[in-house]
């Protein structure tokens, strides 16, 4: 009864000796088998605000008038008739100009009508957005910007993505639609859709920094 009574007293100590070693034991068999992230699924991020469109219907304009919405919004005023004057010499029509000219005209210091110095920093990714984060970033901070596809310049103004959140905090976005609004007046805007569109047609993503410039002219 003795010998009986101690192994009653050491079997919960068994029992949870074996059932830790088989939590081990699934530990390390079946860890990639374990959710490692947390889906949420159909997230969205969007532009609100006026955006500008061309006054005149060329490409070369469109992009303009996007180069104003993008400066507008950070308290620049430099409208589309000055930028065409700068990319063609004149207000003239043409295709959108290449990123060397582009960069070559942006990329400077301006002095604006209140008295300020700017400067000019062009952001110009060449191909399909591969950042998605900062895209991602971008929309909610309410950060205009400018897609190039087939040529012409559209605003990217939204996104639906689906996030995946990882053990260990960071995160995965994966862009299911990308919005985006015509820089031509009384024009449809597209919606590229995974699966469905050709994400090689897009060119290019363009945006500018602004910064403050201590130089005086």
């Amino acid at each position: 009864m003795a010998v009986h009574s101690e192994l009653m007293k050491e079997r919960p100590k068994l029992v949870g000796i074996v059932v830790f070693c088989l939590v081990l034991c699934v530990s390390a068999d079946d860890r990639k088998k374990l959710p490692q992230s947390h889906l949420k699924p159909g997230q969205t991020a969007s532009i609100d605000g006026k955006l500008v469109t061309a006054k005149q219907r060329c490409e070369n304009w469109a992009l303009a008038a996007g180069l104003e919405t993008i400066l507008k919004q950070q308290n620049v005023a430099l409208d589309q008739n000055f930028w065409v004057m700068r990319i063609n010499g004149g207000e003239l029509c043409s295709e959108v100009p290449s990123p060397e000219l582009l960069a070559h005209v942006v990329n400077n210091e301006f002095v604006l009508d209140d008295g300020r110095h700017v400067q000019l920093e062009l952001q110009y990714l060449s191909g399909v957005p591969t950042n998605i984060d900062a895209l991602i970033a971008a929309l909610k901070e309410q950060k205009i910007s400018l897609l190039l596809l087939r040529g012409h310049p559209y605003y990217l103004t939204g996104a639906t993505y689906d996030e995946y959140v990882n053990r260990d905090g960071s995160r995965m976005f994966i862009v299911t639609e990308l919005r985006l609004a015509n820089t031509f007046a009384r024009e449809p805007g597209l919606a590229f859709v995974k699966g469905r569109d050709n994400m090689d047609e897009i060119s290019a993503v363009v945006s500018v920094n602004v910064t403050a410039s201590s130089a005086h002219w």
